[in-house]
């Protein structure tokens, strides 16, 4: 520079500046980022409050921990035990096992059999006695013997005599109707074995001797003293009440194919009073009764 040599300032070289800045400003970038800091953690506190709270149990609104509106509170001087409350742990139960039935199809040949209702069994019929005295069956085919004979007895003027052993049936009969106005009387009753002989040889009967009831003694041929029998008030009566005294109408209408004989409705058979009831409610004669 001695030389006098002048520098144009421009072309000086560039020196270095120091700046200095005021003691207050360190410090105030030391507060805000401290302030920046603190608002940061307040916040994510705050978020953290608003997005686990509830699930932690804890309430934004009351800042206590939340629980059944059911569940007791606990007394005001009780030492809270912990910040955090305690979760009961549930009884873990095992799921019930459903048992579903598949359905069955069912053979229709191995069915079990179903009770049906019981039907209520018809009673026992009654054993017929067949080989007593009063259920005694004669006709063409079953024929009495010659020497077959009865104890009679008579029953009226006529000296008309049956087997003694029906008299008093026969005889209370007859007094019933008598006493209700009717007329009885007797056509024919017992025949010997010979005096059937005699109207059969003479043509007057068309029935072998021991072929007819007659010979039994078990038979009347009843009539009435006024007018004709068939259709008066005395075929009617006996027709209703004449098994009452074991009586039953011997040759009925439309059996004749069974009885061998023609219907005749004055000829009553004495086959006892409990026989005679069955017979006339069973409807048959007493071919048919027998064979059962």
């Amino acid at each position: 520079m001695s030389n006098g040599t002048r520098i144009d300032p421009e072309e000086r070289e560039p020196r270095a500046i120091k700046l200095r800045h005021p003691k207050h400003t360190g410090r105030k970038i030391v507060l805000s980022v401290l302030s920046a800091l603190l608002i940061i953690a307040i916040g994510g506190g705050v978020f953290a409050l608003i997005e686990y709270g509830p699930d932690l149990g804890f309430s934004m609104v009351s800042g206590e921990t939340s629980k059944d509106s059911e569940s007791e509170k606990p007394a005001e001087d009780e030492p809270l035990q912990s910040s955090q409350p305690e979760i009961p742990e549930e009884p873990v139960s095992e799921p019930e096992q459903v048992v579903t039935e598949e359905p069955i199809e069912e053979d229709p040949e191995h069915e079990e059999d179903v009770d049906e209702p019981e039907v209520p069994a018809e009673p026992p019929k009654p054993e017929i006695p067949k080989d007593e005295w009063y259920m005694l069956l004669v006709n063409k085919e079953n024929v009495l013997p010659e020497d077959f004979k009865i104890t009679g007895a008579i029953i009226d003027q006529e000296n008309h005599i049956v087997n003694e052993l029906i008299y008093d049936d026969l005889s209370e009969m007859v007094a019933a109707g008598t006493s209700e106005g009717l007329r009885f009387t007797f056509y024919t009753a017992y025949r010997t074995y010979e005096k059937q002989k005699e109207l059969f040889e003479a043509g007057k009967t068309d029935v072998p001797p021991g072929a007819s009831e007659h010979n039994s003694g078990l038979a009347v041929d009843i009539g009435c003293s006024v007018g004709e029998f068939e259709g008066s008030p005395e075929e009617a009566w006996l027709l209703e009440h004449a098994h009452e005294y074991g009586f039953i109408l011997r040759y009925p209408e439309g059996k004749e194919d069974i009885t061998g004989f023609a219907h005749e409705p004055w000829h009553f058979r004495y086959v006892g009073k409990e026989q005679a009831k069955l017979i006339k409610e069973s409807g048959l004669c007493l071919e048919e009764y027998l064979a059962q």
